[in-house]
């Protein structure tokens, strides 16, 4: 809380048109790690087609071109390549964000945020529980069966990916964890 008034941080990570979204809107705080969960949910899809791109968020545009209650509909504009559809969904507890390289995709997207239980002290190894037992109902297999692997790929981390019994599927996630949420989204 309070990094919207930061002018120095908001420079590092906004484009003009979004610094003034932020410094106009109602609850600046909210409209900043808005446009920031878009950004990070575009990159990861971005990463996908283009592994080579560099995460340089100020020169990312986010636009939303459909408010609704619980969500917004959008895009973010990255220069050099195509734009990545986004579709952020925001209430009084987190602010959430799903991306796809196809707007229809977005509707087909399973996803889920969950808070983290007070004793967890690993929060991928809770997510990555909760991923595998919605894929395992999902797709009718036995939890027991299902992996969730990340290998270094060029010195670091690649995706994770699902493996069910010691093989690896084509079945495309996305993780992530931050503060005391976890989430996740994936597409049959």
């Amino acid at each position: 809380m309070g990094k919207s008034g930061d002018s120095r941080f908001l420079k590092k990570i906004l484009t003009n048109a979004e610094i003034e979204f932020v410094k106009n809107s109602e609850n600046p705080d909210a409209a900043l790690w808005s446009l920031w969960a878009c950004k990070e949910a575009a990159y990861k899809v971005i990463k996908k087609s283009f592994s080579e791109i560099a995460f340089i968020p100020r020169r990312w545009q986010v636009t939303f071109n459909k408010r609704k209650l619980t969500h917004s509909d959008g895009e973010v504009i990255i220069p050099g390549t195509d734009s990545v559809y986004i579709r952020l969904f925001f209430n009084s507890q987190y602010v959430h964000c799903i991306g796809s390289d196809h707007p229809a995709t977005l509707d087909k997207l399973i996803w889920s945020v969950e808070a983290l239980p007070h004793k967890t002290d690993n929060p991928s190894l809770f997510l990555r529980d909760c991923i595998r037992r919605k894929l395992a109902d999902t797709f009718s297999l036995e939890f027991r069966d299902l992996e969730i692997r990340r290998k270094r790929e060029n010195g670091e981390l690649g995706t994770p990916r699902v493996y069910v019994a010691g093989k690896k599927t084509d079945i495309d996630i996305s993780l992530s964890h931050d503060g005391r949420f976890v989430a996740y989204a994936y597409h049959l």
